[in-house]
């Protein structure tokens, strides 16, 4: 079943408005008086996690550590603890699961915080200054 299209809207000077023309025809069809949850929504920046592909990408190649960056990305969700346990039918655990980054796992504030941990344990275990690594960087 196909979920249904939720309407996106903004506080703006203390009232709720539409974000779009689309999300205005969203809530146009709804009944008057109609109450709504709201969730917060947290915008993600998309040259930071540019920024953090394009660093684990330049480490990958500069130091052949993994064989791709995300490889890297998984190694650092798992040392970081970023993982949750697979449960059995008996109540053991059979496995684990890595979470998600994605931008609509992991806000902007939850990335700076895992960007941060990810850049000191880069530090830690590979002797590498993430702020040193930009364009050009090698090793």
């Amino acid at each position: 079943m196909a979920k249904k299209p939720t309407a996106i809207v903004r506080l703006d000077r203390g009232r709720i408005a539409p974000v779009s023309a689309w999300d205005a025809e969203l809530l146009a069809i709804e009944k008057q008086g109609q109450e709504f949850d709201l969730v917060r929504r947290s915008k993600r920046s998309r040259p930071h996690s540019s920024m953090y592909w394009a660093q684990l990408n330049l480490i990958v190649k500069a130091t052949e550590a993994f064989p791709t960056a995300e490889h890297m990305h998984t190694w650092l969700k798992v040392k970081l603890g970023y993982v949750a346990p697979i449960m059995g039918p008996k109540g053991q655990i059979v496995g684990m699961s890595v979470d998600s980054a994605s931008f609509d796992k992991m806000d902007q504030a939850a990335f700076n915080a895992f960007y941060e941990k990810a850049a000191q344990l880069i530090a830690q275990e590979m002797g590498i200054d993430m702020s040193t690594v930009v364009p050009g960087w090698v090793i």
